[in-house]
């Protein structure tokens, strides 16, 4: 079926129209879902500037009245954001308005300052934008970890691992003037924020933890929203070993991992938020958590053997396959190990 081609002349003025209405009464003049999908289809790379920041600007100014389910307008305005550079975007927003909006009540407004975090990824000055505010990224981490809504919780992550992928000191992301073209360092910023400042460190434990816990892990709810939280992490750290395999696997603030420890000894080959998931973090006696677990450190070790094997310490290397249920023996020589 052919794409109808909108006439942007016509389409626009309609768009304004209809959202003067809304603004002028917000309680009665229901927004016009349709309409706005449209003028989302329609919006791309040769839409004018003027427009999308008039968009932008007109859809924030009527979300602050709006006494309605806001999704076809924020819908509208994630796919204006995409469009826009972010070291423009970040002079029209700050940190504290992006906490206020991932705190907010209406997974719409959420999901519209997750667009806008998720576009600070396409380059390491973004993602220094990001990783100035301690608070923001508390509240980033907070939210994903946290949040009951599935959509939330994933585009979190998105933004999460884009932003750390676009900051890795072994990314270099190639930024196109006018001018010239120019290929750009990650800082590590965002990197040493999450790992080395306590207060956001922390958060990655809180949620997740079974001994210091955010939740009510004496009810059965509780320790199921404990247990999403668990399988989240797993999924992330197994997506920044990626990135930088030491940043997981090394003890950076052990008085905040003490915390959240069982106690028990254990001789681990590695440290940090790694060891905190493979021997602290689950109930051994979940047979699901273990089954995470087990393909948890399986995907560990994939990352491992699409990068260098040789630069993983062999007692470590042991230890993961152990993890995962591979036996040593059986490893591969020509390869390093054997899946």
């Amino acid at each position: 079926m052919d794409t109808i081609s909108e006439n942007k002349d016509v389409l626009f003025p309609q768009v304004f129209s209809h959202l003067s209405e809304v603004e002028a009464q917000p309680a009665t003049v229901v927004l016009d879902e349709e309409l706005l999908r449209r003028a989302e289809r329609s919006l791309d790379a040769s839409t004018s500037r003027d427009l999308l920041w008039r968009l932008l600007a007109t859809g924030e100014r009527l979300l602050q009245t709006l006494q309605q389910e806001p999704r076809p307008l924020t819908r509208l305005l994630e796919r204006t954001v995409s469009l826009l550079p972010f070291d423009e975007l970040k002079n029209t927003i700050s940190a504290e308005k992006l906490q206020e909006g991932l705190t907010s009540s209406s997974i719409s407004v959420q999901l519209l300052c997750l667009a806008y975090l998720r576009k600070a990824a396409d380059s390491p000055s973004g993602a220094s934008f990001v990783a100035a505010s301690s608070p923001l990224v508390q509240c980033l981490l907070t939210t994903w970890l946290s949040s009951e809504n599935t959509e939330v919780a994933e585009r979190c992550l998105e933004a999460i691992e884009a932003l750390l992928a676009v900051d890795s000191h072994t990314s270099f992301t190639v930024l196109a003037t006018r001018e010239s073209v120019a290929e750009v360092q990650g800082q590590g910023l965002l990197w040493r924020r999450i790992f080395t400042d306590p207060q956001v460190y922390s958060i990655l434990f809180e949620w997740t933890s079974l001994r210091v816990s955010k939740r009510d892990v004496k009810t059965k709810k509780g320790m199921q929203l404990v247990t999403i939280s668990q399988a989240r992490l797993f999924d992330c750290i197994a997506r920044l070993a990626n990135y930088d395999w030491a940043a997981i696997s090394t003890t950076t603030l052990p008085a905040v991992e003490a915390k959240f420890a069982d106690g028990g000894a254990d001789d681990q080959p590695y440290g940090g938020l790694l060891r905190y998931a493979a021997s602290h973090m689950i109930d051994q006696r979940d047979i699901l958590m273990e089954v995470l677990r087990q393909d948890f450190f399986m995907k560990l070790l994939g990352v491992i053997q699409q990068g260098n094997p040789q630069s993983v310490p062999p007692r470590m290397l042991e230890a993961l396959q152990h993890e995962a249920g591979i036996d040593p023996a059986k490893v591969d020589e020509e390869n390093g190990m054997h899946l």
